[in-house]
């Protein structure tokens, strides 16, 4: 039969391997569901993997992040191991991809950047998970994931054998190198390439082969999509140090990529897919929740819809893009940049002097015009930070928006790409001379355009990114800013820093002279800010597009201190068998304090039990563990440990005798009054017992002989008394009775001595005289001799 963890009922099993088993269950006490991971019988009997076992649950005890599995006990004892974990009521990735084939570039994005976020919070703990694989990612019905199974997880720089899973295992694991941040970042981005393509960078079923293709054959970098292939190439290095150095700083590279190929909400829309996708195998959820028939017809009836609105778009902004005059045009990109562009993989840019430059491929020299539905964040590295290229045949669009300020409606009808707008003008400059010369001086159309055409174009900005906030010990809060413009005019950049939305920083930039600006932002804060949000924003003058950015950055809890740890240990009554430890902790603060509680029997561990507290101030938990039989005159003892304190208690077992059965085997007694009484006793336990043997003759107790009995719980014990004087026709009676009494009481046995022979009658002339009697004269017997028939021996 196998182990369940005590106070959990299990519901079903979720999987199963060669380490062990998880399973769904239920915590008795308040019917939370949870997750339980049992390491296997056959394991916990090997040091090597036991001690893995409770190195991961110790680990998962500090790693507290949305993005990683939390743990909310552990449990061991002499017949069993587990860790009891939060229920990510989702699927692997590994199940998508075998149902799916691939999640399409946003949702990947999505997957690729919650993992790195977990891995980074594994990373600055000093720790590299080693066995990033689809399979330990889950992504819950919601599109979040949430990475899971630390099991080889080292601390950095550990050079161990080769272990891991190899179509994700990094060169470095393949040479025996220490594992360092990098490895996971290479992991990751394997796991990336399989979302996008549907398949493994490498795919050799030969191990040599595979750690050979990994170490030495080019990245196959061609089969994925192109606006990510620079993310995967920096991934999938040889060499770690060509790899980002931290999960984090990779993640700032995924999110500047991203918003460059998909535009600002890629991440919502990624999460969206891969809900649907999820919802699709809503059979495989642990707690499956099934949706309304109609909702899966209903989605993919507007993604049909919305994509057909889409195409339809484009179509009429290509026929419209250079009939209609500036102002109109930038209308329809208003309006259609307000809808949904999820739907096309277009990315080109917005028409005006003061937007930036997409991708050279995504505005193709074919294309008269070139019309977004919205302004990307910022340029490509590689990009141009010129104003947007627009085909010389249509120059006209610098003057387009002043003119449409003061030439009737009608004027723009007539206008056409090919020809130049200009030639227009003389028709609407006749009129003019019929008129007063102040109604004709309206020819503010020259006064506006002049500017616009003069040599010194106004600055704007094309893009601009916001790095990620970082808070240091020193408590120094800091992040990367890059502006990219469309000249080399000023442009002002104001940092705001609020603290859980509360002002408390300020500073300006002056940017002059260039085209591109990376700079450094930082702010040293007063006092930690424990718990809270920080949040910087970048805003521009001009606007950049898309607006402000801004970053967060989530403050965990100041470190807690335990300032005060008791604990007391208690044996349920006999014939209990639970040992109880009662901790009573208390802390400087409300973060989070891990406890485990070490039971041992005279001196060797038995089980432990561990728990998180947090929240308050001052807590009492108890801790328990049963054991298989009440462990009588031992010493039971519990060790227990909160943060840097240790406090230890112990009791000493005494367990109450008890004796369970007395009998008589036999009992006898010889015509020469020797009595004897074999008496049997079995106890419930070993500890000290009195046993009181009583003879008695005629209805009165002759003689008690009393034994102690020890160390056992069974003996045999033969008593024997000699009576002075045996009468004939006499009762007697042995008697066996224990201290403490037996559950059925104590026993006796007994008997009756040979009857009395009467004397035959005398002569009157008889007398006594010393002559021999008779020898044919048979002898009368003695009184006190038994006979023949009466041996006076009972049982």
């Amino acid at each position: 039969m196998e182990w369940n963890a005590p106070g959990y009922t299990e519901i079903k099993q979720l999987g199963a391997g060669g380490s062990g088993r998880v399973v769904l269950a239920v915590h008795d006490e308040t019917g939370v569901k949870v997750a339980i991971k049992y390491l296997s019988q056959r394991l916990l009997s090997d040091p090597v993997a036991l001690a893995r076992f409770q190195s991961e649950a110790r680990l998962l005890t500090t790693l507290r992040d949305q993005h990683i599995a939390t743990l909310w006990e552990y449990i061991q004892d002499g017949y069993g191991a587990a860790i009891v974990m939060e229920l990510v009521n989702g699927v692997s990735l590994r199940a998508l991809l075998r149902e799916h084939g691939t999640t399409g570039p946003e949702a990947a994005l999505v997957v690729l950047k919650g993992s790195l976020l977990g891995l980074a919070r594994a990373h600055s703990h000093g720790l590299v998970h080693k066995d990033y694989k689809p399979e330990n990612v889950i992504v819950r019905d919601d599109g979040v994931s949430k990475l899971v199974d630390f099991g080889i997880a080292v601390h950095q720089g550990t050079a161990s054998r080769p272990e891991g899973t190899p179509p994700y295992m990094a060169p470095e694991l393949w040479e025996n190198a220490p594992a360092s941040p990098a490895t996971d970042v290479y992991a990751a981005t394997a796991v990336f390439f399989e979302c996008l393509t549907g398949h493994r960078p490498y795919r050799s079923t030969e191990p040599s082969v595979l750690g050979y293709q990994h170490m030495h054959a080019p990245i196959p970098v061609h089969d994925a999509p192109e606006p990510v292939r620079e993310l995967i190439t920096r991934g999938l290095a040889k060499d770690p140090a060509a790899r980002p150095v931290s999960a984090d700083a990779f993640v700032i590279e995924l999110e500047a990529t991203a918003r460059a190929a998909y535009g600002e909400d890629w991440e919502e829309r990624g999460r969206r897919r891969l809900a649907a996708l999820v919802a699709l195998l809503a059979l495989l959820l642990p707690v499956p929740q099934t949706p309304p028939a109609e909702v899966t017809t209903s989605l993919a009836q507007t993604v049909f819809r919305s994509t057909l609105r889409t195409a339809k778009r484009h179509s009429v902004r290509l026929g419209m893009g250079v009939g209609l005059v500036a102002v109109a045009t930038i209308a329809v990109i208003v309006a259609l940049s307000s809808r949904d562009r999820g739907t096309t993989p277009i990315d080109v840019a917005l028409v005006g002097p003061s937007q930036s430059q997409g991708p050279a491929e995504q505005a193709p020299p074919a294309t008269p015009v070139a019309v977004s539905q919205e302004p990307p964040a910022e340029l490509p590295s590689g990009g141009d930070p010129s104003p947007l290229a627009v085909p010389s045949h249509s120059p006209e669009r610098k003057t387009a928006e002043p003119v449409v300020a003061t030439t009737p409606p009608s004027t723009p009808s007539v206008t056409k790409p090919a020809e130049p707008t200009p030639t227009k003008t003389p028709k609407t400059s006749k009129p003019t001379p019929t008129k007063t010369p102040k109604t004709t001086t309206p020819t503010p159309v020259v006064t506006v355009t002049t500017p616009t055409v003069t040599p010194q174009p106004v600055t704007s900005v094309a893009g601009l990114t916001l790095g990620g906030l970082t808070i240091d010990d020193d408590n120094v809060a800091g992040s990367s800013l890059s502006v990219l413009t469309t000249g080399t005019g000023p442009v002002t950049a104001t940092a705001a820093w609020t603290v859980a939305g509360a002002p408390v920083h300020s500073q300006t930039l002056r940017l002059t002279g260039g085209r591109s600006y990376d700079r450094s932002l930082s702010f040293t804060m007063d006092e930690r800010p424990c718990g809270k949000s920080v949040t910087l924003t970048v805003t521009t003058s001009p606007a950049a597009p898309g607006g402000a950015r801004t970053a967060t950055v989530n403050v965990p809890p100041c470190p807690t201190r335990v300032t005060g740890l008791r604990v007391s240990l208690d044996l349920a009554a006999s014939p209990g068998r639970t040992a109880q430890a009662q901790v009573r902790v208390t802390t400087s603060g409300t973060a989070e304090v891990p406890v485990e509680a070490a039971f041992a029997l005279n001196g060797d561990q038995v089980g432990t039990r561990s728990a998180t507290l947090s929240g308050r101030t001052a807590y009492s938990r108890t801790f328990a563990h049963a054991f298989r039989s009440r462990p009588c005159d031992s010493t039971v003892s519990v060790v227990v440990r909160a943060g840097n304190r240790t406090a230890t208690a112990r009791t000493r077992v005494t367990c109450p005798p008890s004796v369970r059965k007395v009998s008589i085997v036999r009992a006898s007694l010889s015509p020469r009054g020797a009595a004897t009484a074999v008496v049997s006793v079995t106890t419930g336990n070993d500890q000290p017992v009195r046993l009181a043997v009583s003879f008695s003759l005629g209805g009165r107790i002759a003689h008690t002989e009393t034994l102690t009995l020890s160390g056992q719980t069974s003996y045999t014990r033969t008593v024997s008394f000699t009576f002075d004087k045996v009468p004939c026709g006499t009762s007697w009676l042995v008697t066996a009775a224990t201290r403490p009494s037996a559950a059925g009481g104590g026993d006796s046995s007994g008997g009756t001595t040979a009857a009395c022979q009467e004397d035959p009658p005398k002569d009157d002339d008889d007398t006594d005289t010393d002559e021999p009697k008779n020898p044919d004269t048979p002898d009368t017997p003695a009184p006190d001799t038994p006979s023949s028939d009466d041996s006076g021996t009972i049982g």
